[in-house]
């Protein structure tokens, strides 16, 4: 069945003990444990108002809606992403304190999650990486019918222990997907 995928990444400034990224790890886990409809939309509505809270962190961030047939793209940010959880500590550069903070969701192609999907992204171009348009993305999955879901993912790296990407490595080779997020 084809699908519709929907991605959202930010790199937050959120130092090693910032109590953000405490809180965003634990919910990651959380979200992996989550298999009824009422577990997964508590996790989204969790992670909707904790991606809203961490948003004044952002310093980078993409997102993108493929609508059809966009399993390939599916399978590749979240491989992309648990790749990452095995990057050697030097990968991240040094004096890292930024963390990528990554939510992916694959809907039925054409059901109302997928209609929903789209128009919450009818965003005119100009405004694509403005701070304001990343909100109302995060606001977007605990609205969804969740009938309409193949799979989706929230992804934290590195771990909380970690010290963090530098904003060197996020800005260099690898990540030129990255935007600044304005305003």
């Amino acid at each position: 069945m084809p699908g519709t995928f929907f991605g959202v990444q930010l790199a937050l400034d959120l130092p090693v003990g910032h109590d953000l990224r405490d809180k965003l790890s634990t919910l990651v886990g959380e979200s992996r444990a989550a298999t009824s409809m009422i577990a997964q939309r508590t996790c989204w509505t969790r992670a909707a108002m904790l991606m809203n809270s961490a948003l004044p962190s952002a310093q980078l961030g993409t997102w993108d809606l493929i609508r059809d047939n966009a399993e390939n793209e599916y399978e590749e940010w979240a491989s992309g992403v648990e790749a990452m959880a095995e990057w050697p500590l030097a990968d991240f550069g040094d004096d890292g304190r930024y963390v990528l903070l990554t939510l992916i969701i694959l809907v039925e192609y054409g059901s109302n999650a997928a209609l929903t999907l789209g128009n919450a992204c009818d965003i005119a171009e100009r405004d694509w990486h403005r701070r304001g348009t990343y909100r109302r993305l995060v606001a977007v999955p605990p609205t969804l019918n969740l009938t309409g879901v193949l799979g989706s993912g929230l992804y934290l790296a590195p771990r909380p222990d970690q010290a963090g990407f530098s904003h060197a490595v996020l800005t260099g080779e690898g990540f030129e997907y990255l935007d600044p997020v304005q305003g």
